[in-house]
């Protein structure tokens, strides 16, 4: 459904997209594959093989059945984008080495890999597909904003401020039968905004499988899984947003989040500025009856005290 990328899938997205498809061998050198990137950059056949516990002609045919023409062209994309392959493990420990030049350098550091994300997302987030989502979220009857786990933070945020700029919007961040609750209202003008990072749950599949049965469409916003379903959904917005295990790495898709929803604002700035306006008299009127509340109860107190004859 959605469009081809402008960008090869990374090798994480190829693992994603296969994994299903593989032998058990193929499997399990696709995995050391994926979380061990700066190794596998520099590595023979042999090491591969003798790191997994197999052989080196399973290595070769598993990174083929990859999508690689052969164990170079693998190497070669993965040397290119060592800079944004660092492994969560490794983040994390970059950063606690900064301990040693203090609060300054723990700062430093955790400011300059922001900054390094912030540029991974510029580079991979494709206007066009972002253009796109805008486009259907804006005009959509309501928004359900799916995603389980650590997204579900993200997905109230979502919500909320799709709310705060006049949008219908409303949460999918349960498991089990509960989501079946969540997924019931769903119609051909809704649109599914998905936050999914690495894994394929069932939850996710059952979402996509209903959306498509009514006609919702889908906007999913991921790090790894663009090319395992961009045949299932209708725009992709691929970005390391949320590197599992990364030391506070919910901040970039809350980046991107706001981002998104700041461009749904623009389509319709009168409306959204009517909402703006609306939420500020609901918050004052609030407010207000807090107050007299708070009056009464002082002057109860008082008069409270007095005898009558």
């Amino acid at each position: 459904m959605a469009d081809t990328a402008r960008r090869p899938p990374t090798l994480q997205e190829r693992v994603a997209a296969r994994f299903d498809t593989l032998t058990a061998t193929e499997r399990k050198i696709a995995t050391y594959l994926s979380e061990q990137p700066q190794r596998a950059a520099f590595s023979s056949a042999e090491e591969i093989a003798e790191a997994t516990g197999t052989s080196d002609a399973s290595v070769v045919r598993t990174v083929k059945s990859l999508g690689f023409d052969g164990l170079p062209g693998m190497k070669r994309s993965l040397q290119e984008h060592l800079g944004t392959l660092l492994t969560p493990a490794r983040l994390l420990h970059n950063t606690m080495s900064s301990f040693a030049d203090g609060p300054e350098g723990v700062l430093a550091a955790t400011l300059a890999e922001r900054i390094e994300l912030l540029e991974e997302v510029r580079r991979t987030v494709d206007p066009g597909a972002f253009r796109r989502a805008v486009k259907l979220i804006a005009g959509a009857h309501e928004t359900l904003v799916w995603g389980l786990g650590t997204d579900a933070s993200s997905v109230e945020y979502t919500v909320t401020e799709l709310h705060r700029v006049g949008y219908r919007a409303r949460p999918a961040s349960d498991t089990g039968f509960h989501l079946a609750d969540r997924l019931l209202p769903l119609g051909s003008d809704d649109v599914v905004l998905a936050l999914a990072s690495s894994r394929i749950r069932p939850e996710l599949e059952v979402t996509l499988d209903h959306a498509a049965e009514v006609g919702a469409r889908v906007v999913l916003l991921t790090a790894t899984l663009g090319e395992a379903l961009r045949e299932r959904v209708d725009v992709v917005l691929s970005a390391p947003i949320s590197r599992p295990g990364t030391y506070g790495g919910e901040s970039m898709i809350l980046i991107v989040l706001e981002a998104l929803t700041m461009a749904v604002a623009a389509e319709d700035q009168e409306r959204s500025m009517s909402a703006f306006e609306k939420r500020n008299q609901l918050r004052d009127a609030i407010h207000a009856r807090i107050a007299d509340t708070a009056s009464t109860a002082r002057a109860g107190r008082k008069g409270g005290g007095k005898r009558t004859s």
